[in-house]
């Protein structure tokens, strides 16, 4: 591994930790949790009523556009019971080293929920790569629930970018890791915590008759000043098949007006054969120009064996998000890709179209 390329990154978040906590973009302006907008607490998935119709309509998009075209009395609810939401991602990739450009379909989902009672939820997540399907409870004291069935275990920050080595790179090669078991999380004034248990599943086998993941994330959420601050990190422990795979988060970030950062480090730990000490980097600032419009910076990094001077891939992008109408994202991207040793390019040119409710 390069000194730098592990230093850099250290001291960034080190600074960092004092004053922010890696949310997500949104999570970070507005100084909510992630939970405030969607149905799960983790964050992702399907948008509440606040998250899709207030703030997916009416904050996002462009302002005199979204007014002259929105449907003023949308609502995801069918009726008083049932709601419903939908997400489709559609990328368009240009890689002039590989010479390859096509299109690939990233996401497909629709949700949908049901409120059996005042406390007590049913959701059902149908993806093109697998699905979800659980029950959630707010049974617990400090704003706390039980979680149960199959979904995503909680661990790291919800990056809607699938390609950010801190998802391909960890255990979520399509973005989505679903596993079946059972969460508990508490979510007293600014923070949350939770862990989880699972079967650890592993291709073609459930669980082996034995529960083999175990899982905790923690994050705080707090104001310095006019700055929104907070703090996190998880936990992910694996023994499967093959071995055992450890890993460890921290994540930081801020809100300040119309500038966000946020990032994590991630330190994998994959005992197969002879085993690996991984690495993973991710750094995102965006910036508010205007209703509607953001521009974005990325930086990833990842080392395959810290034990190891050369294997090392970077990644710099830039590019911006756009919500010109309601439930419509165009996302353009530019990214340089190096891999080590030799200085292997690996360039792209992405356009995102995003639909969503």
């Amino acid at each position: 591994m390069k000194k730098f390329q592990f230093v850099f990154p250290f001291l960034f978040f080190f600074i960092m930790g004092t004053t922010g906590f890696a949310l997500p973009r949104f999570a970070a302006a507005t100084n909510l949790k992630c939970g405030s907008c969607h149905i799960d607490p983790n964050g992702g998935g399907m948008r509440n009523y606040y998250g899709a119709a207030m703030w997916g309509r009416g904050t996002l998009p462009v302002r005199a556009w979204s007014q002259d075209s929105t449907m003023m009395d949308f609502t995801p609810r069918l009726n008083d019971f049932v709601s419903i939401g939908m997400d489709m991602q559609t990328l368009f990739y240009h890689q002039p080293q590989q010479k390859r450009t096509s299109f690939y379909q990233m996401q497909g989902n629709i949700y949908l929920t049901a409120r059996l009672a005042n406390k007590l939820l049913l959701y059902f997540n149908k993806g093109l790569y697998g699905f979800d399907v659980f029950g959630i409870a707010y049974v617990l004291p400090a704003n706390g629930y039980i979680k149960a069935g199959r979904f995503t275990p909680a661990y790291g920050t919800m990056i809607d970018d699938h390609t950010t080595f801190i998802r391909t790179k960890t255990v979520f090669p399509l973005y989505r890791r679903d596993d079946t078991g059972i969460e508990l999380g508490i979510s007293p004034s600014f923070l949350s915590w939770n862990v989880g248990v699972y079967n650890g599943e592993e291709g073609a086998d459930p669980s082996n008759g034995n529960v083999r993941l175990f899982t905790s994330r923690a994050e705080a959420l707090f104001r310095l000043a006019d700055v929104n601050v907070s703090l996190g990190g998880s936990t992910w422990f694996n023994k499967g098949l093959a071995g055992s795979l450890t890993m460890y988060s921290g994540f930081v970030g801020m809100g300040y007006k119309d500038l966000t950062v946020h990032g994590e480090v991630d330190l994998k730990k994959n005992i197969a054969g002879l085993g690996t000490k991984e690495f993973i980097t991710y750094l995102e600032v965006n910036y508010l120009l205007f209703d509607g419009l953001a521009l974005k910076l990325l930086y990833d990094f990842y080392d395959p064996d810290m034990d190891l001077v050369t294997g090392s891939e970077t990644r710099y992008s830039i590019g911006a998000e756009f919500f010109p109408l309601p439930g419509v994202e165009v996302r353009p991207m530019v990214r340089f890709h190096s891999i080590n040793p030799g200085n292997v390019q690996q360039n792209e040119i992405d356009i995102l179209m995003h639909l969503f409710i």
